[in-house]
């Protein structure tokens, strides 16, 4: 197998572990035998910049799960609930109503669908 492709592997993962990219790279290039600079040639050309891997690879996910919610409404409902639950019980009704009218738009949903269950959380 290229040596590259475990190299690789290696290093999106410790660069979504939060490591930084100038400390990783000599170390698993040289745990691979592989010059510094090819390994960071290599990366950059699959990865992308090194230095923000870790914050677009957060957003595609968001952007995965947005498409999948969209796609199904009872998952888009039942996420925006789960949202709606979490919220602090110590925000002020006003400050409560902006975030599920925030929490609508980012699961794209109707939050007058899901009134009832809204006011049942709030009960608890």
């Amino acid at each position: 197998m290229d040596p590259f492709v475990s190299a690789l592997e290696e290093l999106a993962e410790a660069l979504m572990a939060g490591e930084d990219p100038e400390q990783a790279l000599p170390d698993i290039a040289e745990e691979h035998g592989l010059p510094i600079p090819a390994l960071r040639n290599r990366a950059v050309r699959a990865l992308g910049p090194l230095e923000t891997y870790k914050q677009r690879q957060a957003e595609l996910k968001k952007e995965r799960e947005q498409t999948a919610r969209r796609r199904d409404p009872v998952f888009a409902g039942a996420s925006f609930l789960a949202a709606v639950a979490s919220l602090s019980p110590k925000l002020s009704p006003e400050e409560r109503q902006g975030e599920i009218e925030r929490l609508a738009e980012e699961y794209d949903v109707d939050p007058a669908a899901h009134k009832e269950a809204i006011e049942r959380l709030r009960r608890r």
